[in-house]
């Protein structure tokens, strides 16, 4: 049977190796190389987060798990460019002259939480709180650093911010982790409250007021940019 040589390096020897266990030894390398690749594709963790998030009814946009690398800062560009637009046309109508919450800064908010939870936050879920809970930032107790009341209990402040983004990133990372990490917009709907059980308001009608608007803000955003 024919013999290989294989280099030692322990012993600084030349050792002989039989044809059958060149065989079983090159056998074994691609094993294990297969082995490791099988791991690391499907135990990455991109993979992990698709997963996680792949039955949720929120992820009904492409996910940046789902592209390539190279394509997706245009993917997330593309996305929230149009979200800014869609903001623009709501936020520039005549009944909101002085709101503090601006196109632009809504869609980085949203951005952010995006690249930090998975989570896009619908514009139009957005706009309505903001435009029950303050007036689109003109009205309440601290309106044009909270637009959204994030804080804001029954008789006391809990939150401060220093601006209108800083409340409004607040708001944006608060219902991405604890409203819309474990619940659809559909399902706030019926009852909103937080994957702790809290309400985020404590007007019983809360979730009509809130499913109403958020429906007239897209049929309306929708026919302006017909």
């Amino acid at each position: 049977m024919k013999v290989i040589y294989t280099y030692d390096t322990k012993t600084l020897s030349l050792n002989k190796i039989k044809l059958k266990s060149k065989v079983l030894f090159y056998t074994g390398i691609f094993t294990i190389s297969a082995f490791s690749f099988f791991i690391g594709t499907f135990f990455n963790s991109e993979t992990i987060l698709k997963n996680k998030y792949r039955n949720n009814p929120n992820y009904n946009m492409a996910s940046k798990y789902d592209l390539n690398p190279e394509h997706d800062m245009a993917w997330k560009d593309s996305t929230f460019n149009e979200y800014a637009i869609r903001a623009e046309v709501y936020l520039s109508r005549p009944i909101f002259e002085g709101t503090p919450l601006k196109a632009d800064m809504m869609a980085l908010c949203a951005r952010n939480a995006y690249d930090s939870t998975g989570v896009i936050l619908p514009l139009e879920l957005a706009l309505a709180q903001a435009q029950w809970e303050s007036g689109m930032g003109r009205e309440g107790k601290s309106p044009t650093n909270n637009p959204f009341n994030i804080g804001e209990g029954d008789g006391k402040t809990t939150k401060w911010f220093n601006s209108t983004f800083e409340g409004t990133q607040s708001y944006y990372y608060y219902m991405c982790r604890n409203y819309l990490g474990c619940k659809t917009v559909e399902e706030l709907f019926v009852n909103f409250v937080n994957c702790s059980g809290k309400r985020y308001a404590s007007e019983p009608s809360y979730e009509q007021t809130i499913r109403n608007q958020y429906y007239v803000n897209k049929n309306w955003i929708n026919n302006s940019l017909k």
